[in-house]
């Protein structure tokens, strides 16, 4: 059975602003949002994606409450005093109702669309919903939509870095709602095996290929090993994809998968569940927290943060993988080709060799 220990600590499409600590260029949708903090009628809820991840903060209000499904997310907003919820932007039914939600759409449709749902349902007549993207976003087509529900016209105003901020104030209680895919709904996608996963997990209806080419070379690198790995982690395991299908060729193994996306922790105990590992499933950023030792680590890592490419997270990848390694152990991991991480891992590894590249990816094996 597997037990879920969630902890609270925790393409790209840039614009004019500041560098934030990842070295990425501030989101100029995101921006203009936050010029439009204060003062807004409150309560205010604030839905977070991965977009703020980095970036300082508007200074916290008062009578806001935030919602993410990021724990480095929960972590940056609770660090800057506002109120936080952490899990699958799940609301609780007793909660105050909202004067103004604010939100900056997301990369995935089904998610903006199951968030811009709370609102139409959750606002009053008079509350308003503040909307910000970029036109490739279909930030025009998300506000006119939504306000054609809530019985009015969106006001959408044009800002710095061709970033658009759409306000819409509820006329009306909508007559339907946008479909969100049923976003919390954790589904079968695949019959061999059986998989199941859920909108709001990175790649959630597909088999990541690189994750893939992982698995088909898994024997080959189980082959390096005096005796099969008995613990194995999955550094941002998603839907539990590679932990599932590993487990096939480790079927002993107790296997320790790790996501910062609560979203992914949700769906990836169910596989685990459906399969039988004996597993933990830890909610924290970049193995965050998480106790070795580990025979084995298998990873692919995420490269982008929000619409943006972040290359420190590969860094920070290759150290949780170096801290979680028993001596001696050893880590596969998969790569974008053009990820220099064979050459990032030599300050820390003994051993570091690309096994393999193809379509697009590289296989590198690094030996602690």
């Amino acid at each position: 059975m597997s037990k879920s220990k969630p902890k609270a600590k925790s393409k790209s499409k840039t614009g004019e602003g500041s560098m934030g600590s990842e070295g990425r260029t501030a989101d100029t949708a995101l921006a203009a949002l936050y010029r439009q903090f204060s003062p807004l009628p409150s309560p205010v809820w604030w839905f977070a994606d991965e977009h703020i991840a980095g970036f300082a903060l508007p200074p916290a209000q008062s009578d806001w409450q935030c919602f993410t499904n990021r724990c480095d997310i929960a972590d940056q907003l609770r660090e800057g005093g506002y109120t936080t919820q952490l899990g699958d932007f799940d609301i609780p039914m007793d909660m105050a109702q909202p004067q103004t939600v604010c939100y900056r759409v997301s990369k995935e449709k089904a998610l903006v669309h199951y968030i811009i749902n709370q609102a139409l349902v959750r606002l009053p007549v008079g509350g308003s919903l503040l909307l910000s993207g970029h036109k490739n976003d279909g930030l025009h087509n998300y506000a006119k939509k939504t306000a054609a529900l809530m019985g009015c016209s969106a006001d959408i105003k044009k800002h710095d870095g061709a970033a658009y901020v759409a306000t819409i104030i509820k006329q009306q209680a909508p007559s339907s709602l946008l479909d969100d895919s049923q976003y919390t709904l954790i589904r079968e996608i695949a019959l061999v095996p059986q998989l199941f996963s859920k909108p709001g997990v990175f790649g959630w209806q597909k088999q990541d290929r690189g994750s893939t080419l992982l698995i088909e070379y898994l024997p080959d690198f189980l082959s390096k090993f005096d005796s099969p790995p008995a613990r194995v982690a999955d550094l941002g395991c998603g839907y539990g994809f590679i932990s599932v299908m590993a487990a096939q060729c480790l079927p002993d193994a107790q296997w320790l998968l790790t996501d910062n996306n609560a979203s992914a922790i949700l769906a990836a105990e169910k596989n685990c569940s459906v399969h039988g590992l004996r597993s933990e499933l830890v909610l924290a950023d970049c193995a965050a927290g998480l106790q070795g030792p580990v025979d084995m680590v298998l990873c692919n890592p995420p490269f982008h943060q929000g619409f943006a490419v972040a290359g420190s997270l590969t860094d920070r990848f290759l150290a949780a993988a170096h801290r979680l390694l028993a001596r001696q152990g050893r880590a596969l991991f998969v790569v974008n080709q053009f990820i220099p991480l064979e050459r990032k891992a030599l300050g820390l590894f003994s051993a570091s060799e690309v096994l393999l590249e193809h379509d697009g990816f590289k296989l590198v094996c690094l030996h602690k």
